[in-house]
């Protein structure tokens, strides 16, 4: 597995990285860099219409996709933890983020190694599973290096969730995915 520094070096660099969360194998890129969004999406044969999750360390990592302040309160009846809240974005937010939905998917983090990445990265970080479109989630660096070749794996363990995030609209209440 490789260091911290050497991941954020990756990130900077404009590659795909791996990474452990809540609940499973991350992969995750810059969410500015447009191209490293598409090497994202072709490696796991994902569509640009569905849009991915964003996750941070901090609230403050989204003020450049969200109005914070007017759903500050709201957010942070979840947060930090394993919930991934659909949020109205500003305008401008690149579609390859957003897919063909109206809200933004964002997670602010409680495990230590994503708290660690994104605060040395010093922002918030595209997140999907490590995995190719409509195959199991792979659950380990060995299979993350198998499936991607080249890739870098931050060094860490699963925070012990059996499954992926929920999902829940902000304004709706609705739950997307449980």
């Amino acid at each position: 597995m490789d260091s911290l520094g050497s991941v954020v070096n990756s990130l900077h660099a404009g590659q795909v990285i791996a990474y452990p969360t809540e609940g499973v194998w991350g992969l995750g890129c810059d969410p500015f860099n447009e191209e490293a969004i598409l090497m994202l999406l072709k490696m796991k044969g994902r569509s640009e219409n569905k849009g991915l999750i964003l996750i941070g360390s901090d609230l403050k990592q989204f003020s450049a996709f969200i109005e914070i302040d007017k759903y500050k309160d709201k957010l942070l009846e979840k947060w930090p933890g394993p919930h991934t809240w659909l949020v109205p974005p500003r305008e401008n937010i690149s579609k390859l983020i957003i897919g063909n939905n109206q809200n933004i998917a964002l997670r602010l983090s409680s495990h230590k190694e994503v708290i660690e990445l994104c605060e040395k990265f010093e922002g918030a970080l595209i997140s999907s599973s490590a995995n190719k479109e409509n195959s199991p989630t792979l659950e380990s660096p060995k299979q993350i290096r198998d499936a991607f070749p080249g890739i870098s794996v931050l060094e860490g363990n699963l925070g012990g969730l059996n499954h992926p995030s929920k999902i829940q609209d902000l304004i709706t209440g609705e739950v997307i995915r449980g």
